[in-house]
């Protein structure tokens, strides 16, 4: 998780990181030789600059969006959504960050991209219409939440939730606390429908357990939000740390998966079957390796696809059917500062009739969300922001997000979109983290071509709409 906005504060006070009007002589001079200093330049072509005094580096921000990082006494670097590395390393000297001036220079030519004012990307803002209680863990704690839709009566869905110091949490629609099962250091979760068990169809609540690093499957009992563990032996990754997950339900095989992200860029993906005795059992069907940190994971049933974020660079989709391969079909985004700023955290899918709908990241360092096309290329679409409200705080550094399309009752009649909010306030008070729920025709009517407003697409009836 990024941690840019609670070290905002230093943006004065860190020794690296020189004040514009602190001196007219610093300002216009470089006292080291090849290098330019940071502060004087970004000033000179009106960028901004935040200070992370932990890791001593620079996050910048251009006029146009792209974003860099840049840290002293390395010479690895981010800039506009890539790595690259000088040949002289970045350095502090007198107080002040100095970089060289090769790297100024690459700055400036991605400074001179997207100078037209219609490139520029504002997010626009919607506010939350209900929250979650606070998780009781301190810290960063809460992380994923899931939508359990209701088959009887909609009013009555569910929210369940991850509680990385330990356990899932279930609520309802008010955001009220209705189970808390502490069973491990719980990270992603996700719900899928209609999975046959000893006979019956059941609805299952997958989810990531840190503390075991297994794939745990729950039943859910949606009058009370009651989860009861299904898995016969525990489905134990080879990875070594869990960290992303999603179900998978193919619409061509009636197959259910679960995909599993690890620490270091791992993906296994494991065909879940009933034992036979009543139990759920898991197989590794396929694996591959992408290059770094990877979290956000989301399946498009109809489509037959998932969308993977790798939380530095970008959004991959991929073939989620297990002979889909390990290369990816195509790049959705990169996280080059505009529309995505790393970590690049949650994804989820809002299904819209027909085929349509969307994919919606979180962009945590941004604090905002980028809407893009389920069909096609995914072509991006637009940008918003969770900001304080009437009743709720706003969101910032969200990891986890989930949206449901169909109609909630009068409460959410277009269904609703939920993130983790990492810095929960409460009447100027700092409470532990905890989810906001936005009505989804907040979101649709912001935008600036108008989103969909299909609250009839049952996730229980979806169809298959996999060219294969």
């Amino acid at each position: 998780m990024q941690t840019w906005k609670t070290t905002l504060a230093a943006l004065l006070v860190a020794g690296a990181i020189l004040p514009a009007a602190s001196s007219a002589r610093a300002a216009t001079v470089s006292t080291v030789q090849g290098y330019e200093p940071l502060r004087n330049q970004m000033d000179q072509i009106g960028a901004t600059i935040t200070w992370d005094s932990d890791d001593k580096s620079a996050l910048v921000k251009l006029k146009n969006g792209l974003a860099g990082t840049f840290t002293s006494g390395e010479k690895a670097y981010r800039l506009a959504g890539k790595a690259g590395e000088t040949t002289d390393e970045v350095k502090i000297v007198g107080g002040k960050m100095y970089i060289p001036s090769k790297l100024l220079q690459a700055i400036l030519d991605e400074n001179a991209k997207y100078a037209d004012p219609a490139d520029i990307i504002v997010p626009y803002s919607v506010t939350a219409k209900a929250e979650t209680a606070a998780v009781e863990d301190g810290e960063d704690a809460a992380d994923d939440p899931a939508i359990w839709l209701d088959p009887n009566d909609p009013a009555q869905s569910k929210i369940i939730a991850t509680n990385k110091g330990g356990g899932v949490l279930v609520y309802d629609l008010n955001g009220k606390e209705l189970q808390n099962y502490k069973v491990g250091k719980m990270n992603n979760i996700d719900v899928r429908y209609g999975f046959r068990l000893g006979g019956n169809k059941v609805d299952i609540v997958g989810a990531t357990n840190r503390s075991t690093n297994t794939v745990d499957i729950f039943k859910i009992d949606g009058a009370t939000g009651e989860l009861t563990d299904i898995v016969a032996e525990p489905i134990k990754a080879k990875m070594e740390e869990v960290y992303g997950f999603s179900l998978y339900h193919s619409l061509r095989t009636d197959k259910f998966y679960a995909l599993v992200l690890g620490k270091e860029g791992e993906f296994e993906q494991y065909e879940l079957k009933d034992d036979g005795k009543g139990k759920l059992a898991g197989k590794l069907v396929r694996e591959f390796k992408l290059a770094t940190q990877s979290e956000g994971l989301v399946a498009d049933d109809e489509y037959g696809m998932m969308y993977i974020a790798e939380e530095d660079y970008a959004v991959y989709k991929y073939d989620a059917e297990p002979d889909g391969g390990a290369d990816p079909l195509s790049t959705v985004d990169e996280a080059d500062g505009r529309r995505l700023q790393d970590d690049i955290e949650g994804l989820t899918i809002y299904y819209g009739a027909d085929g349509r709908g969307y994919l919606i990241a979180s962009s945590q360092g941004s604090d905002s969300y980028a809407v893009y096309d389920r069909e096609g290329d995914n072509a991006y679409i637009d940008s918003f922001k969770i900001a304080d409200g009437p009743s709720t705080d706003g969101t910032s550094v969200t990891d986890g997000i989930d949206v449901l399309g169909f109609g909630l009752g009068e409460q959410y009649p277009y269904g609703v979109f939920i993130a983790q909010d990492d810095t929960n306030i409460d009447g100027g008070k700092k409470l532990n983290q905890n989810f906001k729920m936005v009505a989804w025709e907040q979101i649709a009517r912001g935008a600036k071509t108008p989103l969909l407003l299909d609250n009839q697409v049952d996730p229980r009836m979806l169809q298959n709409r996999s060219a294969k």
